[in-house]
């Protein structure tokens, strides 16, 4: 806990949690093959995450809806957008990453 507590709030919102739960999302939607695994993993990741967060950082309020940050709407429209590069076009990222000699 006080190693979370060092970090800067804007660089673990901003860096880390995104990093972190975006990727895993992704990953699971590489190993299984499915687009749709990455943003309902991400989403629950972000969900855990502000549950945690606000029990953690403010004990003594009631947790409501509002307390669901916009993140967690964002990160799996952008965990479904990757998901979707990775699993169904790997082609286009083969040529983005290693474009044809042209002769």
């Amino acid at each position: 806990m006080k190693l979370i507590e060092a970090i800067d709030p804007i660089v673990m919102q901003l860096v880390i949690v995104p990093t972190i739960v975006i990727g895993i999302g992704i990953m699971l939607a590489l190993f299984t093959k499915k687009v749709y695994v990455g943003p309902i993993t991400t989403m629950l990741l972000t969900l855990s995450y502000n549950y945690w967060y606000f029990t953690s950082f403010f004990p003594n309020s009631e947790l409501s809806f509002t307390m669901v940050s916009s993140w967690c709407i964002i990160f799996p429209l952008i965990s479904l957008y990757l998901s979707w590069i990775f699993v169904l076009q790997p082609h286009a990222i083969k040529e983005f990453f290693l474009p044809e000699p042209k002769e």
